[in-house]
């Protein structure tokens, strides 16, 4: 590939993604993928397509490495006249806290600080520098954990989180683009650390199914992702038209707290798999969690029972009981806690 065509088809894969008149809030770590996003972002505002402005988030973990990653970033920025944020995180405070993965708690805590800065400096949205590497990775892992046809679709172009625009091209070639464009990056060496789920995903299992079983695994898995983005958009567009059908959501005094009815004969139309979204959206309704595959089976196995009398406890306090074929989801109000629908 010419040079100035990755350069070209970079700069062009943004303009689709982006638009002129948006601010923009980049999460820049340092590393080459970011990078290269910032770099062709500071190239289209000097065109005057958008404005952009940047954060980075130091997540306590890496010591003096991390606080040069920060100044780096923050320097780079500042010679060019971009408004730079940098946050401090602990991260390990959030694993003791929480009991989460460091994995988990970083990328928690990572966008609750961009999702706060974008609206604190008044950005449109977040745009991340994923690229098809991260996409793989994410299947990949999302697979061994377990998952349906949103899993399998890995992350999208465009998500509640932010945009990721740059998923069609790969971690090679946007450190190309920094090489050719004479931008310097940072490398992390904690993406070296085996100890983390992802890194072994991605030095281990990726090179072993290329080698072993499918050179082109990349651009497979990254078709297949898209392919099922469509299916479960399709899917799930059937689940709410059958949630409009067939559920109604009540949330007066009168119920001592939040309740959702969901009707078997308006339901029994459909199939299961629809009938298990409408359950998982009932259930969203009352509460913040996502509803695992196991309770969810629970929820429809009473559904098809009919099983008058019988309860099923869900979290977040959400009780799910059954009555002349009506599946009926309440939570009782506490004191303190805001409904979701509030």
């Amino acid at each position: 590939m010419k040079i100035d065509a990755l350069v070209f088809k970079l700069h062009k894969a943004l303009r689709k993604a982006l638009e002129a008149d948006k601010h923009y809030l980049l999460a820049v770590s340092g590393g080459s993928d970011s990078m290269a996003l910032l770099s062709a972002c500071i190239a289209l505002q000097n065109e005057g397509y958008g404005t952009y402005s940047v954060c980075h988030v130091e997540h306590g973990l890496r010591g003096e490495e991390a606080i040069a990653d920060a100044d780096f970033v923050a320097s780079f920025c500042k010679e060019r006249c971009i408004p730079c944020f940098v946050e401090h995180v602990d991260v390990l405070a959030q694993v003791a806290e929480q009991g989460l993965s460091v994995e988990e708690a970083a990328r928690n805590l990572r966008h609750g600080v961009l999702q706060s800065v974008a609206l604190r400096e008044e950005c449109d949205t977040v745009v991340f520098a994923h690229n098809s590497d991260d996409q793989v990775e994410t299947v990949l892992m999302n697979i061994l954990r377990g998952t349906g046809l949103k899993g399998l679709g890995g992350i999208r172009s465009c998500s509640h989180a932010g945009l990721h625009p740059l998923l069609g091209f790969s971690h090679a070639q946007l450190a190309e683009y920094c090489r050719v464009q004479g931008i310097a990056y940072r490398h992390d060496s904690s993406n070296d650390d085996l100890v983390y789920t992802r890194n072994r995903i991605r030095h281990e299992l990726v090179t072993y199914l290329e080698q072993n079983f499918n050179s082109n695994l990349c651009s497979s898995l990254t078709t297949m992702a898209m392919l099922m983005q469509e299916e479960n958009d399709a899917l799930d567009a059937v689940a709410w038209q059958a949630f409009a059908e067939a559920a109604a959501v009540d949330t007066g005094a009168e119920t001592d707290g939040c309740c959702v009815r969901i009707y078997g004969k308006k339901l029994k139309k459909y199939p299961a798999a629809v009938a298990k979204r409408v359950i998982r959206k009932a259930y969203a309704a009352l509460s913040r969690a996502t509803l695992s595959y196991e309770r969810t089976q629970a929820v429809y196995d009473l559904y098809v029972r009919n099983a008058g009398g019988k309860t099923v406890q869900l979290p977040d306090g959400v009780i799910v009981s059954c009555a002349k074929g009506v599946l009926i989801f309440r939570r009782l109000r506490v004191a303190g806690r805001k409904d979701f629908s509030e």
